[in-house]
Parts: structure tokens; sequence; C-alpha cells
């Protein structure tokens, strides 16, 4: 999974938020995935509620979930965050 951001302050917030609860990686955002500011969040797909329990409070205004993997033919499939 990936989390692209339209800011770098919102990718820094959002690293900080989940670095105690869980492994994740700040990784340049894949050129497959559009507009972002340059900056993601990859993490594996059993911790995407730990991700949205974390997030549950904030602003997810220009912050984009992915289902993502660079071997597939799609590569990235933008997600709700209510799924």
């Amino acid at each position: 999974m990936l989390i692209a951001f339209e800011s770098t302050h919102k990718a820094i917030r959002t690293e900080r938020l989940l670095l105690d609860q869980m492994d994740i990686d700040m990784i340049p955002t894949p050129r497959e995935i559009g507009a972002s500011c340059g900056l993601s969040i990859t993490f594996q797909i059993a911790d995407l509620e730990i991700v949205k329990r974390c997030l549950l409070e904030e602003d997810k205004t220009g912050i984009s979930l992915y289902q993502y993997n660079k071997e597939d033919e799609v590569k990235a499939i933008q997600k709700s965050w209510e799924d």
C-alpha cells in the first residue's frame, strides 16, 4: 500500500504519526501516481487498519491512498479511505 501527498508538510506529519505504530518507508512517489509533493509512504496491506485508525482524526485532503505493486501491469489503484 502507498500514501501519496500533495504537500511535504502532510507527508512529514503522517510519517510522525505512523512511525511509532508500524513499519513504514518514505520513498519518492512513483511516476504512475499523479500530482504529489514527491514523497510517499509505503506500508504492508496488513497494516491498513492501523493506518486508518492513526489518521482517523486527520484532515485527509491532499492525502491519497493507493494499492500499489510495481510488478503489476496496473501498478497503482486509488482507494477510498472509507473502504
